[in-house]
């Protein structure tokens, strides 16, 4: 679990006309329940979200969230390689001596950057935060 409140589906203007009862096991509502839980979702919105598959025909939520999540830390983790990278740049601007291993180096992240960012886009074209 990730101690998340289960988030409220907005609300609509005038109410939803519509109700959908589903009736299952005790064991299936409990594992519905749960997996809506990891998504910090609540059940219903789980659900529909679940069943419309979000930006990914055929794709569900948990697999679009756990890949998601996945790439984030990649691309975290090539930002802070990319900072360590500015300062051997830095440290070669004041010695005056560049490595040339420094420009293969920053080319490389610089390709891996934008094949990732393709990726999350596609994964999720409605996040404008991981444009250049």
């Amino acid at each position: 679990m990730t101690g998340h409140p289960a988030k409220r589906q907005r609300r609509v203007e005038g109410g939803s006309p519509r109700r959908i009862n589903v009736r299952t096991t005790v064991e299936t509502h409990a594992a519905l329940v749960a997996e809506a839980m990891v998504a910090g979702l609540s059940l219903p919105r789980y659900l529909i979200e679940s069943a419309l598959h979000g930006p990914l025909p055929g794709w569900s939520l948990r697999d679009q969230r756990w890949w998601v999540e996945r790439l984030d830390v990649a691309e975290t983790r090539l930002i802070r390689i990319g900072t360590n990278l500015n300062q051997m740049t830095a440290v070669a601007n004041a010695t005056g001596e560049l490595n040339p291993a420094l420009t293969h180096a920053v080319t490389y992240l610089d390709e891996t950057l934008d094949q990732l960012r393709a990726v999350l886009e596609a994964l999720d074209p409605s996040d404008r935060s991981r444009q250049r």
